[in-house]
Protein backbone atom coordinates (compact mmCIF):
# COMPACT_ATOMS: atom_id res chain seq x y z
CA UNK A 1 0.00 0.00 0.00
CA UNK A 2 1.31 3.21 -0.72
CA UNK A 3 0.80 6.53 1.16
CA UNK A 4 1.69 10.32 -0.33
CA UNK A 5 0.93 13.36 1.74
CA UNK A 6 0.46 16.77 -0.20
CA UNK A 7 2.67 19.40 0.94
CA UNK A 8 1.05 23.56 0.34
CA UNK A 9 2.18 27.14 0.70
CA UNK A 10 -0.13 29.17 -0.62
CA UNK A 11 1.91 32.55 -1.27
CA UNK A 12 4.26 30.70 -3.58
CA UNK A 13 1.67 28.35 -5.13
CA UNK A 14 3.34 24.97 -3.89
CA UNK A 15 1.03 22.37 -4.20
CA UNK A 16 2.65 18.69 -4.68
CA UNK A 17 2.43 14.92 -3.57
CA UNK A 18 5.14 13.17 -2.40
CA UNK A 19 5.21 9.47 -1.96
CA UNK A 20 5.99 7.89 1.59
CA UNK A 21 8.96 5.64 1.16
CA UNK A 22 7.68 3.30 3.82
CA UNK A 23 10.04 0.40 2.70
CA UNK A 24 12.84 2.23 3.29
CA UNK A 25 12.54 4.55 5.74
CA UNK A 26 9.11 3.12 7.88
CA UNK A 27 10.03 5.24 10.93
CA UNK A 28 10.69 8.92 9.25
CA UNK A 29 7.94 8.11 6.98
CA UNK A 30 5.65 7.32 10.03
CA UNK A 31 6.63 10.53 11.12
CA UNK A 32 5.68 12.76 7.72
CA UNK A 33 2.72 10.81 7.92
CA UNK A 34 1.54 12.09 11.11
CA UNK A 35 2.91 15.47 10.50
CA UNK A 36 0.54 15.46 7.99
CA UNK A 37 -2.57 13.79 9.82
CA UNK A 38 -2.31 16.86 12.27
CA UNK A 39 -3.87 20.14 10.95
CA UNK A 40 -1.49 23.26 10.99
CA UNK A 41 1.04 25.27 9.40
CA UNK A 42 4.97 25.27 10.02
CA UNK A 43 7.37 27.47 9.86
CA UNK A 44 9.91 27.03 6.47
CA UNK A 45 12.80 28.69 5.09
CA UNK A 46 15.01 28.27 2.54
CA UNK A 47 18.25 26.45 3.92
CA UNK A 48 21.23 28.35 4.48
CA UNK A 49 24.13 25.92 4.11
CA UNK A 50 22.43 22.70 2.21
CA UNK A 51 22.24 24.15 -1.08
CA UNK A 52 18.08 23.98 -2.61
CA UNK A 53 16.68 23.27 0.04
CA UNK A 54 13.40 24.47 1.30
CA UNK A 55 13.78 23.29 5.55
CA UNK A 56 11.03 22.71 7.73
CA UNK A 57 12.14 22.42 11.62
CA UNK A 58 9.24 21.43 13.55
CA UNK A 59 9.90 21.38 17.43
CA UNK A 60 9.25 18.64 18.76
CA UNK A 61 7.06 20.15 21.42
CA UNK A 62 4.79 21.09 18.59
CA UNK A 63 5.04 18.27 16.96
CA UNK A 64 1.30 16.14 16.87
CA UNK A 65 2.72 12.88 18.70
CA UNK A 66 6.65 13.48 19.89
CA UNK A 67 6.74 9.65 21.25
CA UNK A 68 6.42 9.15 17.20
CA UNK A 69 9.94 10.93 17.32
CA UNK A 70 11.41 8.87 20.07
CA UNK A 71 14.28 7.13 19.58
CA UNK A 72 13.68 7.53 15.74
CA UNK A 73 16.64 6.23 13.86
CA UNK A 74 18.76 7.01 10.59
CA UNK A 75 16.90 4.86 7.75
CA UNK A 76 17.45 5.60 4.10
CA UNK A 77 20.24 7.89 5.21
CA UNK A 78 22.61 10.30 2.68
CA UNK A 79 24.45 13.65 3.08
CA UNK A 80 23.65 14.21 -0.27
CA UNK A 81 19.65 14.37 -1.18
CA UNK A 82 18.50 14.13 -4.90
CA UNK A 83 16.23 16.57 -6.26
CA UNK A 84 13.07 16.11 -5.38
CA UNK A 85 13.53 13.76 -2.09
CA UNK A 86 12.22 14.83 1.25
CA UNK A 87 14.89 14.28 3.96
CA UNK A 88 14.21 14.13 7.71
CA UNK A 89 16.86 14.91 10.31
CA UNK A 90 15.89 14.25 13.87
CA UNK A 91 18.23 16.69 16.53
CA UNK A 92 17.25 15.94 19.69
CA UNK A 93 17.85 18.08 22.58
CA UNK A 94 21.18 19.61 23.06
CA UNK A 95 22.77 17.52 20.48
CA UNK A 96 24.48 20.79 19.12
CA UNK A 97 25.36 24.16 21.05
CA UNK A 98 23.03 26.58 20.31
CA UNK A 99 20.12 24.26 19.99
CA UNK A 100 16.83 25.11 21.58
CA UNK A 101 15.75 23.26 23.99
CA UNK A 102 13.53 21.09 22.61
CA UNK A 103 13.98 18.28 20.18
CA UNK A 104 13.52 19.36 16.85
CA UNK A 105 12.06 17.26 13.43
CA UNK A 106 13.45 18.77 10.45
CA UNK A 107 12.09 18.31 7.35
CA UNK A 108 13.82 19.38 4.01
CA UNK A 109 12.29 19.93 0.97
CA UNK A 110 15.41 19.27 -1.69
CA UNK A 111 14.59 20.57 -5.28
CA UNK A 112 17.53 20.73 -7.27
CA UNK A 113 21.11 18.88 -7.77
CA UNK A 114 23.64 19.72 -5.24
CA UNK A 115 22.35 19.80 -2.55
CA UNK A 116 24.77 18.72 0.77
CA UNK A 117 23.92 18.29 4.44
CA UNK A 118 26.82 19.91 5.57
CA UNK A 119 25.94 22.44 8.71
CA UNK A 120 28.19 24.52 10.79
CA UNK A 121 28.71 22.01 13.09
CA UNK A 122 29.75 19.66 10.15
CA UNK A 123 28.34 16.19 8.12
CA UNK A 124 25.14 15.14 8.90
CA UNK A 125 23.07 12.89 7.64
CA UNK A 126 19.41 12.45 6.84
CA UNK A 127 16.36 10.05 6.16
CA UNK A 128 15.07 10.49 2.50
CA UNK A 129 11.45 9.07 3.89
CA UNK A 130 9.27 10.58 0.87
CA UNK A 131 9.88 11.45 -2.83
CA UNK A 132 7.62 14.08 -4.88
CA UNK A 133 5.65 12.34 -7.40
CA UNK A 134 7.19 12.62 -10.90
CA UNK A 135 4.38 14.20 -12.31
CA UNK A 136 4.10 17.26 -10.19
CA UNK A 137 8.31 17.60 -10.23
CA UNK A 138 8.01 20.90 -12.05
CA UNK A 139 5.35 22.53 -10.32
CA UNK A 140 7.48 21.99 -6.75
CA UNK A 141 11.16 22.77 -8.16
CA UNK A 142 8.84 26.50 -9.29
CA UNK A 143 7.12 26.60 -5.47
CA UNK A 144 10.50 26.11 -4.16
CA UNK A 145 12.06 28.49 -5.94
CA UNK A 146 9.31 31.29 -5.42
CA UNK A 147 9.76 30.36 -1.50
CA UNK A 148 13.29 30.80 -1.89
CA UNK A 149 12.54 34.78 -3.29
CA UNK A 150 9.75 35.33 -1.06
CA UNK A 151 11.57 34.27 2.10
CA UNK A 152 9.97 32.72 5.18
CA UNK A 153 6.64 30.84 4.85
CA UNK A 154 4.45 28.47 6.60
CA UNK A 155 4.02 24.62 5.00
CA UNK A 156 0.97 22.43 5.37
CA UNK A 157 1.13 19.01 5.67
CA UNK A 158 -1.68 16.93 4.62
CA UNK A 159 -2.61 13.46 4.32
CA UNK A 160 -3.19 12.61 0.50
CA UNK A 161 -4.18 9.09 0.02
CA UNK A 162 -3.60 5.71 1.05
CA UNK A 163 -3.28 3.56 -2.35
CA UNK A 164 -3.14 -0.59 -2.84
CA UNK A 165 -1.24 -1.37 -5.13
Amino acid sequence: MARYIRIREERSGLDVRAELLDDKAPRAAAALWALAGASGRHFAQHAMWTGPEISCPVPGAKFPDPRVLEGMPLENGTSFPAAGEIATVLAARGQWKGMPDTDVFDVGLFYGDGARLLMPMGWIMGSVAARIVPEDFARYQAGCQAIRRNGVCELEFVREAEVTS
